[in-house]
């Protein structure tokens, strides 16, 4: 039910999906071709005593499902099922995979010729299914010597191939599309997030079902982790989108043939952005939009929880160069969207504003969205927004709002576009008077611009793991940049983001063989996470909750993790 009522709720979005149906479905078939079968791994990769195993899973981009690291020592797969949103026609026609490619465990190793004397080098499987191709925009990245992905997989559930630990992990992954990962704005990725965890959740079942097939006793329930390492910046914050209700509904009531299922997301990097404040009624603030910014600005204001027909949240609105204009919704009543554009002398469009409500138990939150242009056009008659600081005041609403930037950055990897905007409130301070970031907010708050509560979007629910950053080495320091939690807390547990203050990045493997690359931040950091929880969940008494998890890495040294990885030095 969660799931369907995703799809309806970003019903908007099938135009673009529609829009980029050919990165989803070129017309030439691959050249390669195997026959379909339903084991999700060959015998030689199948956990050696399934009564003490994890499955891994994985959400991100570019993911080298054929690395040495996701391998046996006979060189057969780890990779139970991998989805690749954006993949090339699928060799083998599965129902439920609408677009793009899935490939299983016993297809990889028959793709690569597992068993035989020689194995089919990585880079030629890729090129043969059609991954590597300079003329296919969408098959670029294989080229390229790294990827995000390829840092958290192999982070969270790579291991040597002589290694018996890694047959106890089998990994699931999702590949996101290029495109849902250019639009900085994450619009596109609930829905894309909420039908990979469909999907994991399918192929987890299918793989609890093949071990317990050749299983003498009593069936198990394998244990699942899932790893996010993704997220953003706007959005309601309290624990009630889709995204984590549905997270929340599978921790707490795990699917038959599974055992307890842990979701393990990235805290955020955007601790000193300036993304987030408090805004109460009669306070004002500034939004500052760069130039030569390419994509849209978005602005959040979400109002506590009040009754329904309450007034409707009231702003003042001032424009670099233009007359301040105020604000006329009419009060929410529930489902659908008033819309308000605000518009120059010669009636070109410089801003819309989008009057929302959602239910909550104790009433509507009303949310009203700031929408900006672009800064700079890419072609002409674009409209574009005045860049510069643009001045709210809040002038009615049933109580303090919370005030969220979406996050505009360039991904890892790809090229910039977007300018990230930010808050701008002459009482907030970045640093203390010894030129320090500031850690966390002092209370009470002095300023609008908050720290305390910049926590990822998505990672609001009850149960998921949410992870921060420390510097690497014993007694590190939690990192500057790292978001918190609403009470101050730098996630429920961390991990190393950063080899130190100076040195940015923490080792990961590359796309192919033996290369690493490093990777900065709480996205790292919540692969090592991933990694030490699923090796706890394949041992015995396994922590079903998150309090479980949290207590038991402080019982074991925590909450600041550092569990070894196959590349560490020694």
């Amino acid at each position: 039910m969660i799931a369907l009522n995703t799809v309806a709720r970003y019903d908007a979005l099938y135009e673009q999906l529609t829009r980029n149906l050919p990165l989803f479905a070129p017309p030439e078939p691959p050249a390669m071709g195997v026959p379909p079968g339903d084991d999700l791994l060959s015998a030689e990769a199948m956990p050696p005593d399934p009564r003490q195993m994890a499955i891994v899973a994985v959400i991100d981009h570019c993911i080298p499902f054929a690395h040495r690291l996701l391998t046996t020592q006979s060189g057969h797969s780890r990779v139970a099922s991998i989805w690749m949103q954006d993949g090339p026609p699928p060799m083998v026609a599965r129902p439920d995979i609408p677009f793009g490619q899935e490939l299983r465990g016993p297809e990889i190793d028959q793709l690569r010729g597992a068993g035989s004397a020689t194995l089919c080098p990585d880079e030629a499987l890729y090129r043969g299914l059609g991954l590597m191709d300079a003329a296919r925009a969408q098959s670029r990245w294989m080229l390229r010597a790294r990827s995000h992905g390829a840092g958290i997989a192999c982070t969270a559930a790579g291991y040597p191939p002589d290694d018996p630990t890694g047959r106890a992990h089998p990994l699931i992954a999702v590949g996101l599309p290029d495109w849902a990962l250019a639009d900085t704005s994450g619009a596109a990725m609930p829905l894309l997030m909420q039908v990979a965890v469909v999907f994991i959740i399918s192929r987890a079942r299918l793989l609890a079902r093949q071990i317990n097939r050749s299983l003498a006793g009593p069936p198990v329930r394998p244990p699942l982790v899932v790893n996010i390492s993704l997220g953003i910046t706007a959005g309601s914050r309290d624990g009630q989108s889709l995204i984590e209700l549905m997270q929340q509904h599978l921790a707490d009531d795990p699917p038959p043939e599974l055992g307890p299922v842990h979701f393990v997301l990235a805290s955020g990097n955007t601790r000193q952005r300036r993304l987030n404040g408090v805004l109460a009624p009669g306070q004002g603030l500034g939004w500052q939009l760069l130039p030569d910014d390419r994509t849209l600005s978005e602005m959040q204001l979400w109002t506590p929880p009040a009754a329904i027909g309450a007034p409707a949240i009231r702003l003042r609105l001032e424009l670099p160069g233009l007359d301040a204009v105020e604000t006329a919704f009419a009060a929410p009543g529930g489902a659908g969207a008033q819309i308000a554009k605000l518009v120059d002398p010669q009636g070109r469009e410089l801003a819309r504003l989008v009057l929302q409500a959602v239910e909550r138990d104790t009433g509507l939150r009303q949310c009203l969205t700031l929408i900006a242009p672009p800064t700079v056009a890419d072609a002409a008659g674009q409209a574009l927004a005045p860049p510069g600081l643009w001045q709210i005041t809040l002038l009615q609403a049933p109580g303090a709002c919370d005030v969220t930037v979406q996050r505009d950055d360039r991904l890892f990897g790809f090229p910039r576009a977007g300018r990230q905007s930010r808050l701008a409130d002459p009482a907030y301070h970045d640093r203390d008077a010894s030129g320090r970031w500031q850690s966390r907010d002092p209370q009470p708050p002095n300023a609008v611009i908050r720290r305390d509560g910049t926590l990822n979007a998505y990672a609001w629910g009850p149960q998921q793991i949410r992870c921060g950053a420390h510097y690497a080495g014993r007694g590190g320091a939690i990192t500057s940049y790292a978001s918190l939690l609403g009470d101050g807390a730098c996630g429920d547990l961390t991990a190393p983001g950063d080899r130190s203050a100076l040195l940015a990045g923490m080792p990961a493997p590359a796309l192919r063989g033996a290369g690493l690359q490093f990777v900065s931040g709480t996205s790292i950091a919540t692969a090592r996470v991933a990694r030490w929880l699923s090796q706890r969940m394949a041992g015995p008494n396994p922590p079903r909750t998150r309090a479980q998890a949290v207590d038991l890495a402080r019982g074991q040294g925590g909450p600041r993790l550092d569990p070894p990885m196959p590349w560490d030095r020694r």
